[in-house]
């Protein structure tokens, strides 16, 4: 008996002893529970609990033969069956889960992350809105520094959505605002010198997210109706300010 397939088993959900006395099963074929427990060198009476569990999940049997129960083990087959039970049943789940997930997230007003991977995860979590994303404050190179992989794919999707999004760079990246400019549903400007900065503000939906360009890069997430509007309106005065490049 390998214990990778024992491993396999209780990552599908099977306790040890069900795993062992299911394999157990498949050696022997229709066998009683002493036998069982001879072979998995599970106690006896930890052998019926397992058989119990096993015949619940629908992944063993019994017949009865001169007054004696023989146990025989489901087809293997059958252990797709029941993940793909657990699976519909999950789905069946999913909205609860999510409108839990929604409710406690309105709790909340405040998120800090690092790091890249978290950085992506957010971006992608704004195309969930559907709605303009406003970017300010954003300094030279560090698409070139940080994101140079990911966020042309991150751009392909939010085009392919059709979502709308705004740049205001530093005055110091025109090459960047020009590629920019040649995207659909995109718009990229810059402000005099004096408007540089090293943090960028992204605005989406019902979020603000400060993005400091460090290592590793922080994010501040903020999540308020309100507080997102006020920032919305602030790009919207930078935006009648900005100029494009020649």
């Amino acid at each position: 008996m390998e214990a990778n397939e024992e491993k396999v088993l209780e990552e599908l959900g099977l306790s040890q002893n069900e795993s062992k006395v299911y394999l157990t099963l498949l050696e022997l074929g229709s066998t009683t529970a002493g036998e069982i427990a001879k072979k998995s060198k599970v106690h006896r009476t930890n052998v019926y609990d397992a058989l119990e569990g096993l015949m619940k999940r629908g992944l063993a049997s019994y017949i009865i033969k001169d007054r004696t129960k023989y146990f025989e083990a489901s087809p293997p087959e059958d252990l797709l069956r029941y993940l793909q039970d657990k699976e519909e049943r999950l789905k069946e789940i999913l909205p609860k889960l999510n409108l839990i997930r929604e409710l406690s997230e309105k709790k909340s007003q405040a998120h800090v992350y690092e790091g890249l991977k978290a950085f992506i995860n957010l971006n992608y979590g704004w195309l969930r809105y559907r709605e303009p994303i406003l970017v300010f404050g954003i300094p030279k190179g560090v698409v070139e520094k940080y994101l140079k992989f990911d966020i042309p794919k991150w751009h392909k999707k939010r085009i392919a959505l059709k979502i709308v999004m705004k740049h205001i760079y530093n005055e110091n990246a025109k090459e960047r605002i020009r590629y920019l400019n040649s995207l659909p549903y995109t718009e990229a400007g810059y402000l005099p010198e004096r408007f540089n900065s090293d943090v960028s503000t992204v605005t989406c939906g019902d979020e603000v997210v400060l993005v400091f360009w460090m290592e590793p890069i922080m994010m501040i997430q903020i999540i308020n109706k309100k507080i997102a509007q006020s920032y919305k309106n602030y790009f919207e005065l930078l935006w009648s300010h900005c100029k494009k490049p020649d």
